[in-house]
């Protein structure tokens, strides 16, 4: 093969083309290079960003909480400045300063304005509702910015994070309501609480059948008793009603012991999972039968101890149905632990309705009885008071999971609001 050499112009101009490539060549990879650091930079920045903004939520929650009840603002604001400052940044290689006063500040609105502690006085702190951290870290080393320009050396980013308190989720509601007790003399968590269940199935006393609004016949009064109950609870304030005639209702209670008669079947269908135990429980004492327990916790170990240890089923009760094999037992939910609404029951009574005044956890005890007058409870029922609904300790509480911002039923939570 001839090799061809080319001279004079033509050549000279493809030997300029061949210098004219190497250039752009030369200035692509510096631009490409340029775009690599620049991402290396700006995802530097990001991270920290994403850390800060960590940190921030961190401290506004932990703030948000000590605001409940608070006497002081300085609880919130160590509470803050603690839970934010474990919190790290810059790829986790040191900790997020949060050390003065500026960055935990408290408003009474969302709105603003915010504020550090010591611009409020006492009296403020019952209607401080909102929390704001602002964390900030200054001085963040570019690694390609400096290059190309001094003054871009370094960089800065922040984040805030506000909180506030909302009422948490609580258990579902059982279609019962618990009258109000009289002035002066509270409900204390262990004391039994006593109705009587009549011919018709009614129960009246100390607590009764009510229906809610959309939910207002003995079919979906039964359907929550078989299944999760009432769980998205009304507002309080909220009218419930008194039913009429309630035949059959036992069955659908029992369902929650593991007690099931037609058309309740136990599991696997769902239709009646029972409580995780399923065991009853009442004096066996005959001089306690029948009596009213209340203000005198006779059986205080039965929720902590004895129920969760499977006592056997004491038997003694009249009941209608078929007791499930302890395997189902096991299966389901605590299912007799629920919210009732208090209510004035006189109003209830002679109204057919009444506003729902509070909310209470209860433990329902034992099973109803068929053949009510001949029973060996002579049809009376009870159920354990466990404590209001917004108690924290209650073990009907849901806590850390932020419900109802109206509801007004379970205790307060934080949760971020921006």
């Amino acid at each position: 093969m001839r090799r061809v050499n080319h001279s004079g112009p033509y050549g000279a101009a493809r030997r300029g083309e061949r210098g004219v490539v190497a250039i752009i060549v030369a200035l692509t990879l510096a631009l490409l290079i340029g775009f690599a650091g620049l991402a290396l930079d700006l995802g530097k920045l990001y991270v920290a960003k994403s850390e800060l903004s960590n940190a921030a939520d961190a401290c506004a929650l932990a703030a948000a909480r000590d605001l409940t009840k608070a006497v002081s603002l300085a609880a919130p604001e160590a509470a803050g400045m603690t839970v934010g400052s474990t919190n790290r940044v810059l790829l986790q290689s040191e900790n997020v300063a949060v050390a003065t006063n500026s960055n935990v500040t408290f408003s009474k609105q969302f709105t603003g304005p915010y504020l550090t502690k010591d611009q409020f006085t006492t009296a403020d702190v019952p209607s401080i509702g909102f929390v704001r951290c602002t964390v900030s870290r200054t001085g963040i080393t570019n690694w390609f910015m400096q290059v190309v320009n001094a003054t871009l050396g370094t960089s800065a980013v922040a984040a805030t994070a506000v909180a506030s308190t909302t009422q948490s989720q609580t258990t579902c509601a059982l279609p019962v309501a618990v009258c109000s007790p009289p002035a002066g003399s509270p409900y204390n968590p262990g004391d039994w609480i006593p109705s009587k269940v009549g011919s018709n199935g009614q129960i009246t006393g100390n607590f009764m059948w009510v229906s809610y609004p959309g939910a207002n016949n003995v079919p979906d009064m039964k359907a929550m008793l078989t299944g999760s109950g009432q769980c998205t609870l009304p507002t309080l304030g909220t009218q419930v009603g008194k039913t009429g005639n309630v035949q059959s209702m036992d069955g659908a209670w029992n369902t929650r012991f593991g007690i099931y008669q037609n058309p309740y079947n136990g599991p696997p269908n769902p239709s009646g999972v029972s409580d995780f135990t399923g065991y009853s429980y009442w004096p066996t004492d005959p001089a306690l039968v029948g009596t009213v327990i209340r203000g005198v916790n006779k059986f205080p170990d039965f929720r902590d101890n004895q129920r969760p240890n499977h006592t056997a089923y004491q038997g003694g009760l009249n009941v209608q149905g078929t007791t499930q094999s302890q395997s189902y037992y096991v299966q389901g939910a605590d299912r007799r632990l629920a919210l009732v609404p208090v209510v004035d029951c006189s109003s209830l009574q002679n109204n057919q309705q009444a506003p729902i005044l509070s909310w209470a956890c209860i433990l329902m005890l034992h099973p109803m009885e068929k053949n009510n007058n001949n029973a060996p409870l002579n049809g009376t029922i009870y159920l354990e008071y466990r404590g209001d609904a917004t108690d924290p300790a209650t073990p009907c509480a849901t806590q850390g999971i932020p419900g109802s911002t109206t509801a007004g039923i379970g205790p307060m939570v934080p949760v971020l609001v921006q």
